[in-house]
């Protein structure tokens, strides 16, 4: 794990995306009809990406992200980026979006990513806005693979996910050498979905191969945000938990805030000395704001199950989904309420 210094007891951070500024919307829909030029929407997002920063600064976070604002729906940009990778239209259109729309790409090739995906462009730009320790998320195969039909190219979305593995693993490998510190890996809980548990080990794992032990590296284990809503009905980390041991990750971040704090204990009784729990105490799917009292006792709640020098404080997820003004407030609720518990702990 990399060494951060001069972090208080219950280190706080943000999972990744921040609420995006009403604007970006209408630059968004600019774009896609060629009314902006290039030095006009590099000009955009890092203007979104400077106010997304300044407003973590100013909430008092100690680890942040550069919001996730140069990418489109935390993901979807960079399918882009992917050869081999085509776009295809939903067959119903009409609607709320539903398990039948899931597939909103198709493989044509087998997949390269000659030009990368970008981060290291993210964190270079980020670098000059601010001094505070960064986190890089980044989707991982399963959550890439979840969205593209195999379509005879791939037998089945395992083999999608495992072709996804080495590309991913090479952008990873760029940023380290660019200077990231701490990388954050998302994935869904429902990873049984197409690939085993034991097998999911083994994607994450190469994933972060020689990479593991140059840098903090988290696995946010995701339950769903589409909309301020969860994908899965049973939002349990029971089937995930007894691999925490095997996986090359130096914190694991669950959410509890959306389920009401429940399965507490759970890192606690399944993971490995040297790993660390960024736990969710913060529920971005709610739109009222929680009092730092709330924060407050939910860490509490944590910190009846776990050892505070292991404890790290975040949301349950990220903010992509969250009016800014209320991802703005939430992270100000998120701060205070840790400082809460710091005091009792006589760490402040």
């Amino acid at each position: 794990m990399y060494h951060y210094h001069d972090m208080p007891l219950l280190p706080t951070q943000v999972i990744g995306s921040y609420g995006t500024p009403g604007w970006l919307f209408i630059v968004r829909e600019a774009q896609q009809a060629g009314k902006m030029g290039s030095a006009d929407v590099r000009e955009a997002f890092e203007d979104a990406t400077n106010l997304a920063i300044m407003e973590m600064e100013e909430a008092g976070v100690d680890v942040i992200s550069d919001g996730e604002m140069k990418r489109f729906n935390f993901l979807v940009s960079f399918y882009d980026c992917i050869q081999g990778v085509q776009k295809i239209p939903w067959e119903r259109q009409l609607g709320y979006p539903g398990p039948d729309m899931i597939n909103a790409f198709k493989a044509v090739d087998k997949f390269s990513a000659p030009n990368g995906f970008g981060l290291v462009e993210e964190l270079q730009y980020a670098r000059t806005r601010t001094q505070k320790p960064l986190v890089t998320p980044f989707g991982g195969p399963i959550t890439f693979a979840f969205r593209i039909d195999p379509n005879g190219v791939y037998k089945d979305k395992r083999e999608v996910a495992w072709a996804l593995v080495p590309l991913l693993n090479q952008e990873l490998r760029n940023v380290v050498a660019a200077g990231a510190t701490h990388i954050q890996i998302d994935e869904p809980s429902a990873i049984d979905d197409f690939v085993s548990v034991p097998e999911f080990v083994d994607m994450m794992n190469a994933m972060v191969e020689g990479i593991a032990d140059k840098v903090t590296v988290g696995l946010h284990i995701c339950f769903g945000n589409f909309l301020g809503r969860p994908a899965v009905a049973h939002r349990t980390y029971e089937h995930i938990a007894p691999t925490f041991k095997d996986l090359k990750v130096d914190i694991i971040h669950l959410e509890f805030a959306n389920r009401g704090m429940w399965q507490a204990d759970i890192f606690a009784r399944n993971a490995r000395d040297d790993q660390f729990l960024a736990a969710g105490v913060v529920d971005v799917k709610a739109r009222a704001v929680e009092k730092p009292e709330i924060v407050a006792e939910r860490i509490r709640e944590m910190l009846k199950h776990n050892d505070p020098k292991r404890l790290w404080i975040a949301a349950d997820c990220g903010f992509s989904m969250t009016a800014r003004w209320v991802a703005r407030e939430k992270l100000k609720a998120m701060v205070k309420g840790t400082q809460i518990v710091r005091q009792e702990l006589g760490a402040m």
